[in-house]
């Protein structure tokens, strides 16, 4: 009777072993959450000779987030325009609370429409209460196609 005991209380401690052991991995599987991975790219844009000289081109860029196990495409609004020579990319999202800025081009500024936040042509505050001016986006010529691109 005594080895069948043993052999049974082995045969139990091996199973609650690899239960353990499953369980364990299954855990920090589950509660170690993935990295937030965003992948940064160049996104073309426009051409830079459809650039108007007399205000900024609006141009629409998709990028893609993922966050843990959840994968994400949005759409930005991008505003384009040249400086002297070079370019400029804006983000087209108000600093305050996220509203869509416009080109107003009769006054010569971006103006948000929520809570009447004013930026000058180079995205810096010039009235209401915005923090900081709109976000600047890294901006280059493609050689080979003339295309606006920015990393978003």
């Amino acid at each position: 009777m005594e080895p069948r005991r043993s052999f049974l209380t082995r045969l139990v401690a091996a199973g609650a072993a690899l239960i353990g052991a499953g369980m364990a991995g299954l855990t920090a599987a589950v509660a170690v959450p993935r990295r937030r991975e965003t992948t940064r790219r160049w996104r073309a844009a426009a051409s830079m000779f459809d650039l108007p000289p007399s205000g900024p081109l609006v141009a629409t860029l998709t990028e893609r987030h993922a966050d843990g196990w959840h994968e994400t495409r949005r759409s930005m609004v991008v505003f384009l325009d040249k400086d002297g020579d070079n370019y400029r990319a804006l983000s087209a999202t108000c600093t305050h609370l996220g509203c869509s800025v416009a080109w107003n081009a009769a006054e010569g500024h971006y103006k948000c429409p929520c809570h009447g936040g004013t930026f000058d042509r180079a995205g810096k505050v010039v009235a209401g209460p915005p923090p900081e001016g709109l976000h600047q986006l890294p901006v280059r010529v493609n050689p080979d196609t003339a295309e606006l691109e920015v990393e978003v």
